[in-house]
């Protein structure tokens, strides 16, 4: 058996911990307080309850501090195979702590070159993967030039942010100055975990419109497959923002195969080596172009929807792969379609009351699964990033439109019983996305 090594967790992530120790391994699982907002409390409860060894670390940006928590938690480092994250949060401090005890585990450079958009952006162009135009700024006068030298409209973004916090699509130079001009603030009122990843700089980039999809591509041994292939969700108000997604993608087999070979070729260009990570690519009528690469299995809602119709848990794929398992020889067959909603609101929204403890379970009997966080009387901040949404829906269904129109309906329905409105969605039509 082996000793797997565990740096922070995403709620849904606990089933990687979960499937170690079902099939006989060692778990030692390292937190940090900054991310508990990551998952729920009996989630985080769960990890540390599956884990033999067990310890929190204050700064994922420091490596001695995580370092001393897989000392403080017990584990014998030399013990260790293989060291990997599910949550974004925590790719960085696995791949460096990989290195530093001598565990399998991703390329440090590989990771940071794919966290780093506006290194990623070079190592591409010096590759020659087809990406967009862009610039690394650190103030509004930057971003006015690089804005100019690229042309309107531009996409504004941290160089090293997640979930698209503090982003903006600037259709002017207005709107370039407006984003710096609430920067400051929008990163004072991220959670302190969230703020603490970031830099000064911004990535300014040129916005490509399309539709946006999401590859899997898992690494090992010197190969790389892309695993899935999914259509996203964007809000019709705010494409920045993500509200679902569906496997498979509803791309012809051809652009399918065509979306695969760019990930796989971004993931190779940046060193990515060992692992399941999460590339997002717009198909624009240029072709494909990058969006952003996460140096981790994709996060949210999208594995166990991918679970649902692949026949295979992608969590345990995910662990038997750092643990030099084989790696599958081609996408993964889906039987059926599947497709997640999420539940947000564009402004400050008030829950009606009165409404009954129980008010979703209706909704969840027309679902094959689905979550809610709100009850009568609570009150719904809008959307601002993509950890803003209040609930989830799933549907299974023979096609991927079916499937959609299913969790579709279901919105429409809890937004009547909410009288107020939720984000609209958006999905394969031809949309200005980042």
């Amino acid at each position: 058996m082996s000793h797997l090594l565990f740096v922070e967790t995403t709620g849904l992530g606990v089933q990687a911990l979960a499937h170690a120790k079902r099939s006989g391994h060692t778990v030692t699982y390292l937190h940090c307080p900054l991310y508990d907002f990551t998952a729920s409390p009996a989630q985080r409860r769960e990890a540390i309850q599956l884990a033999d060894h067990s310890a929190a670390f204050t700064d994922p940006l420091d490596g001695d501090s995580v370092h001393g928590a897989l000392l403080a938690s017990g584990a014998d480092p030399e013990s260790v195979d293989a060291v990997l994250s599910t949550l974004s949060y925590g790719a960085q401090a696995a791949a460096d702590l990989a290195a530093r005890i001598g565990a399998r585990g991703t390329s440090p450079a590989g990771t940071l070159a794919a966290r780093d958009k506006g290194e990623c952006r070079r190592v591409l162009r010096e590759r020659g993967v087809p990406s967009v135009g862009f610039h690394v700024v650190t103030d509004a006068a930057g971003a006015l030039e690089a804005a100019e030298a690229i042309g309107y409209p531009v996409i504004v973004k941290p160089v090293l942010g997640i979930g698209k916090a503090v982003t903006s699509i600037a259709p002017d130079p207005a709107a370039v100055r407006a984003h710096f001009a609430v920067a400051a603030a929008e990163r004072d009122g991220l959670t302190e975990g969230m703020a603490r990843q970031l830099d000064e700089r911004y990535l300014v980039e040129e916005l490509v419109s399309g539709d946006l999809y999401s590859v899997e591509v898992a690494a090992s041994g010197g190969r790389l497959v892309p695993l899935v292939c999914a259509s996203r969700k964007v809000s019709r108000e705010n494409p920045v923002l993500e509200l679902g997604c569906t496997v498979p993608s509803g791309l012809t087999a051809p652009d399918e195969a065509a979306l695969g070979r760019y990930a796989v070729d971004v993931c190779r260009a940046l060193g990515l080596d060992l692992g399941v990570f999460h590339v997002e690519v717009m198909h624009t009528p240029s072709g494909f172009r990058l969006i952003e690469v996460n140096p981790r299995l994709t996060g949210g809602s999208l594995p166990d929807t991918i679970s649902s119709v692949a026949g295979v848990d992608v969590f345990a794929l995910l662990v038997d792969l750092f643990l030099g398992g084989p790696l599958p020889d081609a996408p993964l067959p889906l039987r059926g379609s599947a497709s997640h909603s999420f539940l947000a609101a564009p402004r400050k929204s008030t829950v009606p009351s009165p409404l009954p403890d129980d008010w979703f379970a209706p909704f969840l009997a027309r679902l094959h699964s689905g979550h809610v966080r709100v009850g009568a009387g609570d009150v719904v901040p809008p959307m601002r990033t993509n950890f803003d949404s209040f609930g989830m829906l799933r549907a299974l269904a023979p096609t991927p439109a079916e499937a959609e129109a299913a969790c579709s309906a279901v919105k429409a329905d809890i937004e009547d019983l909410f009288g107020f409105p939720l984000l609209a969605e958006r999905t394969r039509t031809p949309a200005a996305v980042a």
